[in-house]
C-alpha cells in the first residue's frame, strides 16, 4: 500500500461514516501528489456529496474532517475555499 492508497481508505472510511446510507463514492475525487513539494493528498468529492445528500460542500467537508482518522499521519489538514480537503504532509507516513 503506498501514501495515496492509505489516505483513499481512510477518506472512503470517513464517508462512509459521515452519511447514511452512503452515497456513492467517486474514484477521480482522491489524488495523491507525491512528487509536489510538500507532498500532498486532495480530496474533491464534498460539492458532489453534498448534493446527493441536501447539505453544503462546507458542511460535507466538515463532517470528513470530523470523521477521519489521521492517527500517524503527520500533516496538516485544511478545508480549502472551494470545500476541497488538502492533507499537506509535514513527513510522509511509513505504509511498509
Amino acid at each position: 500500500m503506498d501514501v495515496g492508497e492509505l489516505l483513499t481508505a481512510r477518506f472512503t472510511k470517513a464517508v462512509r461514516k459521515s452519511f447514511d446510507p452512503c452515497p456513492l463514492i467517486g474514484p477521480k475525487w482522491f489524488r495523491y501528489h507525491g512528487d509536489a513539494v510538500p507532498p500532498h493528498f486532495q480530496f474533491a468529492g464534498a460539492k458532489s456529496l453534498a448534493k446527493a445528500t441536501s447539505s453544503t460542500p462546507g458542511r460535507v467537508a466538515q463532517r470528513i474532517v470530523w470523521n477521519l482518522d489521521m492517527d500517524g499521519i503527520d500533516a496538516e489538514v485544511e478545508i480549502t475555499g472551494d470545500s476541497r480537503i488538502d492533507v499537506k504532509f509535514r513527513k510522509l507516513p511509513d505504509v511498509s
